[in-house]
């Protein structure tokens, strides 16, 4: 058997390289025949999947889960999510205030991932994580890659949207 902690970091590490040869190789190629506005929107959209964090705050799911992981996670993972669906509504319509969203959804949520990753090392969490293990050792990766194409397809925004 091996340590929760290495298999954790086997799987995140996994699911990394994954996520990143797909989208590198297949997603983000495809991505470049939509509007520049679509585009980053497109990057955007599985920040919305970040409510799963609250399921820390669940005893049954995360039993054992300090709150001083649990609580900050929930928050910066739920106000990460709702910048995400405001960024992604706005830019597809093409409000000038999408990218905007847009850079707040990235900023707030890279800040709010590597603080949980500090803190679950900090305070070894992997093993109260059981119902919500999926969450960080799949949806983190996940949401790194997109973090990384969101931030350049915002990057490559030139001119504003065309609506007020």
């Amino acid at each position: 058997m091996l340590p929760t902690p290495v298999v954790f970091i086997l799987q995140v590490g996994w699911f990394s390289l994954a996520f990143g040869v797909v989208v590198r190789m297949v997603l983000w190629p495809w991505s470049a025949s939509l509007a520049p506005h679509h585009r980053a929107a497109l990057w955007i959209a599985p920040q919305m999947s970040r409510v799963l964090g609250l399921g820390l705050m669940v005893p049954k799911l995360a039993p054992g889960m300090p709150a001083e992981m649990a609580v900050p996670t929930a928050i910066g993972d739920s106000t990460t999510a709702v910048l995400a669906l405001a960024a992604f509504v706005t830019l597809v319509r093409g409000h000038r205030l999408g990218p905007t969203l847009g850079w707040l959804c990235m900023i707030i949520g890279v800040a709010d991932g590597l603080h949980a990753l500090a803190t679950a090392a900090r305070l070894q969490v992997a093993d109260a994580l059981a119902g919500q293990w999926y969450v960080p050792a799949l949806n983190v990766p996940l949401m790194a890659v997109c973090h990384v194409a969101g931030v350049v397809a915002l990057a490559r925004l030139r001119t504003p949207a065309q609506t007020p």
